[in-house]
């Protein structure tokens, strides 16, 4: 006998086998606010009792040769379990693809995750919605289903209507830790851009880069998502209910400004990246004009200093009494003179 803990209160049912590790399954009775566990095999006797169940499915854990044993095609019909556990078997999610619906299903499909890099391949999350059922996959930990456990059975214990409440949810939390990444970038932009004015170096434009590249790996994952939700709103489905709707629609507008804004940094990045390599310019500038000045001085004294350097017998001022003084005197006056003329100029 298994004992199901439901809303404050304990039921019992029959024990009906064993809970393969990395399967979580639970229902959730809206008529009297009930949830409570259950085992795979009492999946669909619950849903054809007009329970909704929320299967959940760890990859990571899942053993795959028991997908067939654990969800027979009648379980949760059309949903392919095979399919949803291989495309999480590589640790590398594939890219995210947003939509996709049938006339009996909806598949959503989230990349996310706390951070963007590089080398970060984010979280994938599966999400499947059928009559009476939904189903997600993740590999491992996933921060948006971990976020939704924690208030989930608030709302649903106070405000929930119909199922439609779980998918809300989850991609509440999704736009909820895009809007968190971006206000990290944001802050790695303000230091980015506070580096570039202090001093360009090479750690100031490996950073530039960096933040810029994570920027619009953030963008590769707000943009399917906006995409799924407005496919979802503007083709409505039975699937989902018309409050649930209405407030997806609003999400796209906030994951609108998250793309907005994204935009923005990126721009604010391209602007000071701009600024800092003018200054670097105006610099090398300066510096250039300091080593032409010393050259236009220097050019005609290495000149006198070259015609009296030369070794011919018949030169006329080899013989002068004072021509050492007569040399420097004339060097005096060519410096003099140009150091006059520049400063005219406004070259010194």
């Amino acid at each position: 006998m298994m004992i199901h803990v439901v809303s404050g209160t304990t039921t019992a049912s029959r024990d009906t086998g064993i809970r393969p590790a990395g399967i979580r399954a639970e229902f959730l009775d809206f008529r009297d606010r009930s949830r409570g566990s259950l085992y795979p095999a009492e999946i669909r006797e619950e849903i054809d009792r007009g329970r909704f169940v929320w299967i959940d499915i760890d990859a990571a854990v899942l053993d795959g040769r028991r997908i067939d044993e654990t969800f027979p095609p009648h379980v949760c019909p059309g949903v392919d379990f095979h399919t949803l556990v291989d495309d999480h078997a590589n640790v590398r999610p594939l890219p995210a693809i947003g939509l996709q619906r049938t006339d009996r299903l909806l598949h959503l499909t989230f990349v996310g995750g706390a951070a963007c890099g590089p080398d970060d391949p984010g979280e994938r999350l599966d999400v499947v919605v059928g009559e009476g059922f939904l189903v997600t996959v993740h590999r491992g930990p996933n921060g948006v289903l971990d976020a939704v456990r924690r208030d989930y059975v608030h709302d649903f214990e106070r405000h929930a209507v119909t199922p439609s409440f779980l998918i809300y949810e989850i991609c509440n939390e999704q736009v909820e830790q895009f809007l968190g990444v971006q206000g990290q970038l944001e802050d790695e932009v303000e230091e980015t851009r506070r580096a570039l004015a202090a001093e360009v170096d090479e750690a100031a434009f490996a950073a530039v880069a960096a933040v810029s590249a994570n920027l619009l790996i953030l963008r590769r994952r707000v943009l399917p998502v906006r995409r799924a939700l407005d496919e979802l709103t503007s083709r409505k489905t039975t699937l989902v209910s018309e409050a649930t709707l209405g407030f997806l629609s609003g999400m796209i507008n906030t994951l609108e400004r998250i793309v907005s804004d994204i935009a923005a940094d990126r721009e604010i990045l391209q602007a000071a990246l701009n600024l800092s390599l003018t200054v670097m310019s105006h610099r090398t500038g300066q510096t250039m004009n300091r080593l032409a000045v010393v050259s236009t001085i220097f050019l005609p004294l290495s000149f006198i200093c070259g015609i009296y350097g030369m070794n011919f017998d018949g030169m006329p001022e080899v013989d002068w009494a004072h021509g050492y003084l007569y040399f420097w005197g004339l060097c005096g006056c060519i410096t003099a003179g140009l150091m006059v003329l520049l400063h005219r100029a406004r070259l010194l």
